[in-house]
């Protein structure tokens, strides 16, 4: 165990729980806990049921700006017609949640269901004193990416094709990353090795504050 340090820079690698000891912090996959059949979210586009990905929870290991839960959801309907890896389209959602219900309630059939594997995170690294010592001692900043390419909860985003940050409607700066996903725990349907991105409004105090993006492989 450790003490999970509230700082946006400060990133909590996520692996599979493999003890009962682990912190589960939420997981991917899996039928979603909480999610009534009214709140399923469904495509904007194409109007098919969304896929559920994920379900991660507030903690001292991610700040959600005072919702208890996070839930992701993807359109897999149309093979990506429906420009599902765009934050704006709505062809995806991040679903944030008052109250963390650990229910199972059913909910309308989907085209593909991921397996579930529960979450839990390694110690803190402190980006920030990272993206320094990069500065100060001449380290290789590919090298140092690198190692940072993996599911994770906070810091900076990894791309994998350049700067995709949302802003805020308001016109008041970029959104806050949250969470990063790669297809290594969950073989998830963004192109092999893609990677996806979940940011947070923190101009927005509104359930409709989360924005998820993708990049391929």
């Amino acid at each position: 165990m450790y003490e999970a340090k509230a700082s946006p820079w400060f990133s909590y690698r996520l692996r599979r729980a493999d003890s009962e000891a682990d912190t589960i912090v939420g997981a991917y996959g899996g039928h979603p806990r909480g999610i009534r059949s009214h709140q399923w979210p469904r495509c904007q586009v194409c109007g098919a049921a969304m896929c559920h990905m994920a379900q991660i929870d507030a903690g001292g290991w991610l700040d959600l700006h005072g919702f208890a839960r996070m839930s992701l959801f993807i359109c897999h309907a149309t093979g990506g017609r429906c420009e599902d890896w765009d934050p704006w389209k709505g062809a995806n959602r991040v679903l944030l949640q008052r109250t963390r219900d650990d229910n199972l309630y059913d909910g309308p059939p989907t085209v593909r269901v991921y397996r579930r594997v529960q979450l839990g995170l390694e110690p803190a690294i402190d980006e920030a004193k990272l993206m320094k010592e990069v500065k100060e001692r001449g380290m290789s900043m590919r090298r140092v990416l690198d190692a940072l390419r993996h599911d994770k909860l906070g810091g900076g985003a990894v791309w994998l094709h350049g700067d995709d940050t949302p802003l805020s409607p308001t016109g008041r700066g970029p959104m806050r990353m949250i969470l990063q996903m790669t297809t290594d725990v969950v073989t998830f349907d963004i192109t092999r090795g893609g990677m996806a991105y979940v940011f947070l409004d923190p101009y927005d105090p509104t359930e409709e504050a989360g924005r998820l993006l993708w990049q391929g492989g």
